[in-house]
């Protein structure tokens, strides 16, 4: 077992210093995932969690947050890629007959641009996902979304009206410094820079949007520009950059091997172990960085 950092109070944290949530996405979607996030939790540094409710093993994940309410768990709101909460009929053609998405996000974007019945079928979407966790789990300190695609205009304005609407205090923006990143890891360097630049552009209008109706994110993210290509030096590196007076969630993909040794990919795996790596859990603590959640931030700040 890793050492343990400290843990987010329910009564207090310093907000001077460097807080840090570490998010593990795509909770619901299979039980090796569930059993990455449980352990990266109890033997690791994993303080929050974006619950998929709508995903086949979402049951079993509400199950785990209810026995660890350590763990605070959030909406990842699925628009592409998964099924919808609402039956295809109500969704008017961004469905197919079973419920399912597109399976990648820009054939998923441009219909949503360009349907005429979009908007109004992704609200009801939306809100049914946001009733479906709080009538699961109880609570809802974040919204993210799966492969980023709540950052699309239309679901981000979406997302603007209903967050405050079921006081959900954060939405993820998608900010992640790119100087940090290309001087750490050397890798896809014009990739990165796309990337970069599209969710940087995307973001301005997210962030403008959340804070006219006062919902809160953080000052910067990581694990999107690396994502698949996380190792523990690289984690460590990253946790020595950060600023005093930041709030930062770093995002994993953990996952654990199945009974017969193949469940997802090595890279998942790997972050499964760097998530209850002793490395990062020392490195934490050196750098005097809190390990907080969502729903402690909104409660410090409130």
């Amino acid at each position: 077992m890793a050492a343990q950092p400290t843990t987010p109070s329910s009564n207090k944290i310093t907000l001077s210093g460097k807080e840090l949530v570490v998010n593990g996405d795509d909770f619901g979607l299979s039980p090796e995932i569930n059993a990455a996030i449980l352990r990266a939790h109890t033997e690791g540094v994993l303080t929050s969690a974006s619950l998929m409710v709508s995903a086949s093993a979402s049951e079993q994940a509400v199950a785990i947050a209810k026995q660890f309410p350590t763990l605070d768990v959030g909406l990842h709101l699925v628009l592409c890629d998964g099924t919808s909460c609402l039956p295809p009929e109500r969704l008017y053609g961004l469905v197919d007959s079973a419920g399912r998405f597109a399976n990648h996000e820009i054939p998923a974007g441009f219909r949503y641009l360009f349907h005429p019945r979009s908007r109004a079928a992704l609200r009801d979407e939306c809100r049914a996902q946001i009733e479906t966790h709080l009538a699961k789990v109880g609570s809802l300190s974040h919204i993210d979304g799966h492969r980023n695609l709540h950052l699309h205009p239309q679901v981000i304005d979406i997302l603007a009206e209903l967050a405050p609407e079921y006081r959900v205090p954060y939405v993820r923006l998608v900010r992640e410094p790119l100087s940090v990143t290309i001087r750490l890891a050397r890798d896809r360097l014009a990739g990165k820079f796309i990337d970069a630049v599209f969710f940087r552009v995307l973001s301005i209008h997210a962030r403008r949007r959340l804070a006219r109706s006062g919902v809160k994110f953080a000052d910067q993210i990581f694990g999107f520009l690396q994502t698949g290509r996380l190792d523990e030096a690289y984690v460590c590196s990253v946790l020595r950059s950060l600023r005093s007076g930041t709030v930062t969630e770093f995002y994993f993909h953990p996952t654990c091997p199945m009974a017969n040794g193949c469940a997802h990919g090595p890279a998942e795996r790997c972050e499964t172990k760097i998530l209850t790596s002793k490395k990062v859990a020392d490195t934490i603590i050196s750098e005097r960085i809190s390990l907080t959640n969502f729903a402690a931030l909104a409660k410090a700040r409130a």
